[in-house]
């Protein structure tokens, strides 16, 4: 019996001491744990609060938009990129000259409107370019939209309804920067050494606007405007294209445009 006793006494003793070592070990690991996180753990207080639906999304993008346009960052930077693609055409011979035809038509419009890197204030550069009024987007307009929030900025995401008539007062020439038809016309007919664009025509489609904001501030820092623009032209050749009358094309112009927002002067070496 006392045998017995002394055999279940050890075991006890042996499990007491086994546990309270396992537990201070745990216990050390939960402290260890509690310790790190909360010593690296900082609090970081939103300006306004993460909007949540469609509408308070386009409102919040809408609100530091115009916010931007009157404030005063060290700089705004601007990148512009274009490409075309799907020419379209029932002149066989404009068809096999598209490269050539597209690269007159946008290089021309590109020289004499858009500079393809701009510096300077909101005002100047940011959309709506050289106004102070900033792109303002119609609920009514939005397919989609998102904020997502990463590190100490919102990331707003707005995909647009494809717009055929854009240039319509109630257009995306609200939000997108659109030059003045008239004007490009006038210009592209001084270069008619090869062609004469008697009108032209646009729709836009795949348009996007991708918002980086600073939470704290509500400042925006960096944005991306993109858009596929249809374009519909009505084209008379000169020269090579000399047999082409009143003809119609129709190709897709791609653009981007990319802003940074410098609000603090950079450090000189």
């Amino acid at each position: 019996m006392k045998s017995s006793i002394k055999k279940i006494l050890a075991v006890l003793v042996t499990g007491i001491i086994v546990f309270t070592l396992a537990s201070c070990s745990v216990t050390d690991k939960i402290q260890s744990y509690f310790v790190e996180e909360t010593s690296t753990t900082v609090p970081y207080t939103n300006k306004s609060e993460k909007p949540s639906n469609t509408k308070d999304i386009v409102d919040y993008f809408n609100r530091v938009s115009a916010d931007l346009k009157k404030a005063e960052p060290y700089n705004v930077t601007l990148g512009r990129d274009f490409s075309a693609n799907d020419f379209e055409s029932q002149n066989e011979h404009l068809k096999a000259g598209f490269p050539t035809v597209a690269d007159f038509i946008i290089k021309y419009a590109e020289d004499e409107f858009i500079d393809r890197g701009l510096e300077g204030t909101p005002v100047e550069v940011y959309p709506l370019e050289g106004s102070s009024v900033s792109s303002i987007v119609d609920f009514k307009q939005v397919k989609l939209a998102t904020c997502s929030q990463t590190d100490d900025f919102f990331v707003i995401t707005i995909d647009f309804k494809d717009d055929a008539t854009p240039l319509e007062a109630d257009g995306l020439s609200k939000v997108f920067n659109i030059n003045d038809k008239e004007a490009i016309l006038k210009e592209i007919a001084k270069a008619n050494s090869l062609l004469t664009v008697n009108d032209y025509d646009v729709e836009y489609n795949g348009g996007r606007i991708v918002c980086k904001v600073e939470r704290g501030t509500d400042n925006i820092v960096s944005a991306s405007y993109s858009r596929v623009i249809k374009v519909t032209a009505d084209i008379t050749g000169q020269g090579e294209f000399a047999d082409v009358k009143n003809e119609k094309v129709t190709f897709n112009l791609s653009e981007n445009e990319n802003y940074t927002v410098n609000w603090d002067k950079p450090v000189e070496d």
